[in-house]
């Protein structure tokens, strides 16, 4: 635990190469880091210090999504909450299915936050976006419009095919 709150503090003070390390170092250390970090997030007031402790979260994978689905869906921080969508984004395919199911949540928010990671995520979407569009009414099938519309590129692209096919 030692070492993980001394790569924590690099990461606040350190300069960029070190910082990169600590990352790296951190994320090493997988479930027994998750905690620590996502700790260091929810207090943190530097978005630089914020966005490299989404790196490492985001490294760590499947051990963080739990977490980070929490400070989205009970967000005391907008700032935290936007970091937290933007590593579930990062990881990918094992973030896509929890984060599909935010797209039900009451709070507007919420939802806005999974649409925002769904189309940070890109390509891994795609085609559960579409599938999502085809099979949904309502909410949650803009949601997934949503999502589409922000990635760009090939998400513009499958999200233009799938409104000619309505």
């Amino acid at each position: 635990m030692e070492e993980i709150n001394g790569c924590i503090e690099t990461i606040r003070t350190g300069d960029v190469k070190a910082r990169r390390e600590a990352v790296s170092t951190v994320a090493a250390f997988g479930d027994e880091a998750v905690d620590p970090l996502v700790g260091a997030l929810i207090i943190a007031e530097d978005n630089d210090v914020r966005w490299y402790l989404t790196r490492a979260i985001a490294m760590i994978g499947v051990p963080a999504i739990d977490s980070l689905i929490y400070l989205i869906t009970v967000p005391e921080d907008p700032d935290t909450a936007r970091y937290a969508a933007a590593a579930l984004g990062e990881m990918g395919e094992p973030a896509l299915e929890p984060l599909i199911e935010l797209l039900d949540d009451e709070d507007a928010q919420v939802r806005g936050y999974a649409a925002l990671a769904l189309g940070r995520m890109g390509e891994p979407a795609i085609k559960r976006l579409v599938k999502l569009i085809e099979e949904s009414e309502g909410l949650r099938k803009r949601c997934a419009k949503m999502a589409l519309y922000r990635m760009g590129g090939e998400g513009t692209e499958a999200l233009a095919l799938s409104m000619m096919n309505e």
